[in-house]
């Protein structure tokens, strides 16, 4: 799996500097894009002081030309001779004023005009609060200066409302003395702000500390931002306000500005007078501003290399598979086929070494468990063969009664000791030794456990084995009374020596059952029909593979059957003993099978 992590550890890599790319890039372009929009705002406000400038040059030159009219010059001169204006001569001057501003309409027509003598009296009032006449206006810096013979313009506010002012000097020619002066003045409309940023591509904004005045466009600006971005403005030089002040953000809605604001010279920055300039901030600021205005064509594939991406991915994407299948996929598939074959018993073991990796590992623990298992077979396989002898080869927890030889002592006391008879040792009836009437073998139960015997039993007496031909005759023993054969009548013949009697085996406990042995009906208890059952097999089987039968009785079969059934079920724990009739080597045998559950 090496290579596989390696590779999806690359891909990972990869994707991170792909992420990390499209989250950055967006940063540099807007950088980039919030220093176009400062420059901007500069050019914008630079741009809008200069257009200022140039419409102050033109209202100077226009205040210039309604000074010098005749009828202006004549009706200022004969109010500054007189004591007190009176309404009269009030109006008289006010229709001369109004009618040189009807001559006006063409060279922007002013929004109201002030005339003023030479003394600095208010002479006639035109167009703005007109009724109001006789105060004095010398004092204000503008009405000072015109009547020193200066041509001037300010920024008063009347109202809450901005006007752009302009003085001029009223002079008599022929005397070239001071007749008075007269002031014009144009409000800051939002006709003005349009046309100021006509061809600017840009918004602007006049403001009285909060309050709007007028703007190029209809707004509700958050205003708090502006009067602290104009609070912190350093230095006097109201000219260099564009190029010293940094943009903020503002507000108007839901929408996003970023403006620059510039302080308004004359009377009205004591009142903190400003404009402002702002553009819309576009929604491509960010990387998720940059998703939301992706349209169609920026995917069209003239625009996006769809190939290029498509093929690499498919590239990564076969390597990752190829890679997965060399090493994943193929040794799993190599690991299953050898455990079916484990299974089905074609091996023993898994193949460590042919499993790389974890599959390696897995193979390991697989064949440490069947290690643990064999362990445990041979013990449970040793504490089988202590109770009831070894178990024949290849059925574990299966014993057979009939594979070993009990030890050497009969039910009813010991016998003499010899060596075993020899392997061609055969159970033979009394009719085949000379000079010996065999006696009536006792007479088996016809009918089931625990009904009485018939009433006349053939008694059956056990018959000694034949001596082997060819082979010396062993010196004569005592005959014990359980192997002289009695006959029921006639002279009694005397018995031929005989040999001295084999150790005894299984077989011969089960056969040489006397018939004193026989239990009483009723004694058998729980089990006789079944171990009935294995009587007869076992007899059948015995008679099958040519095997004598002589003295197998029923009562001892039962008797070491429950015994070993007995023996088995205290040492190993199970709940029954299951026994089985089986031919090995040609011979009827019998095991015994513990059951674990019912």
């Amino acid at each position: 799996m090496f290579f596989s992590k390696i590779w999806f550890f690359l891909i990972a890599l990869a994707a991170t500097v792909a992420l990390t790319i499209a989250l950055v890039m967006p940063r540099p372009a807007e950088r980039a894009h919030v220093e176009n929009e400062k420059q901007r705002l500069v050019v914008a406000c630079s741009v809008i002081d200069i257009l200022l400038g140039d419409d102050a040059r033109n209202r100077v030159e226009l205040a210039s030309a309604f000074a010098s009219k005749v009828e202006i010059v004549s009706a200022l001169e004969a109010a500054s001779g007189v004591a007190s204006i009176d309404e009269a001569r009030m109006k008289s001057v006010r229709a001369v004023g109004e009618s040189v501003m009807e001559e006006m309409k063409g060279k922007r027509k002013p929004d109201f005009a002030v005339l003023i003598d030479k003394r600095g009296r208010v002479v006639a009032r035109v167009a703005l609060d007109q009724n109001d006449f006789g105060d004095v206006a010398a004092g204000r810096p503008l009405v000072d200066d015109a009547l020193a013979g200066y041509l001037r313009d300010d920024l008063w506010s009347h109202n809450g409302t901005l006007y752009l002012v302009t003085a001029a000097p009223v002079v008599k020619r022929e005397t070239a003395a001071y007749a008075g002066a007269i002031i014009l003045g144009h409000q800051v409309t939002n006709a003005l702000a349009q046309r100021l940023v006509k061809s600017l591509d840009v918004d602007v904004g006049f403001y009285l500390g909060k309050d709007e005045v007028a703007g190029s466009k209809t707004l509700a600006v958050e205003a708090s931002p502006l009067v602290d971005a104009v609070k912190g403005i350093a230095g006097a030089d109201l000219s260099q306000d564009c190029l010293a002040n940094k943009p903020i953000p503002i507000t108007a809605g839901k929408d996003s500005y970023t403006a620059l604001v510039a302080r308004l010279p004359g009377e009205v920055s004591a009142r903190q007078a400003y404009y402002t300039v702002f553009i819309k901030r576009p929604a491509a600021l960010g990387f998720a501003g940059t998703l939301k205005v992706v349209n169609q064509s920026d995917l069209a594939p003239g625009s996006f290399p769809w190939i290029l991406v498509g093929g690499a991915f498919l590239v990564m994407l076969a390597i990752g598979i190829a890679l997965m299948m060399m090493e994943s996929d193929r040794p799993l598939r190599r690991l299953t086929a050898e455990a079916v074959r484990l299974a089905k018993g074609e091996t023993e073991r898994l193949s460590e070494d042919a499993h790389p990796g974890k599959f390696g590992s897995i193979a390991r623990s697989v064949n440490i468990h069947i290690d643990k298992l064999g362990r445990e077979a041979k013990s449970a396989k040793k504490d089988m063969d202590q109770l009831l002898g070894p178990s024949p080869e290849g059925s574990l927890g299966t014993i057979d009664l009939l594979a070993t030889a009990l030890p050497a002592v009969r039910p009813g006391g010991s016998g003499p000791v010899s060596s075993p008879p020899p392997s061609e040792f055969k159970f033979t009836t009394a009719a085949t030794q000379p000079g010996v009437t065999p006696a009536a073998p006792p007479a088996r139960p016809t009918g089931r456990p625990g009904t009485p015997p018939p009433t006349t039993p053939a008694a059956r007496a056990p018959t000694p084995p034949p001596i082997r031909v060819g082979t010396p005759t062993p010196p004569a023993m005592p005959v014990t009374p359980a192997y002289i054969p009695v006959a029921p009548s006639g002279p009694v013949t005397a018995p031929a020596p005989m040999p001295p009697p084999p150790a005894l085996s299984l077989d011969d406990d089960i056969l040489g059952a006397a018939p004193e042995a026989t239990p009483a009906p009723g004694e058998q208890g729980a089990g006789t029909d079944y171990f009935e059952q294995v009587f007869d097999q076992f007899v059948t089987m015995k008679k099958s593979c040519n095997e004598p039968t002589t003295g197998l009785t029923l009562a001892k079969f039962s008797e070491k059957l429950v015994k070993n059934r007995e023996d088995l079920m205290s040492k190993t724990g199970c709940k029954d003993v299951k026994f089985t009739v089986y031919v090995k080597d040609g011979k009827a045998a019998l095991k015994a099978t513990p059951v674990k559950e019912d």
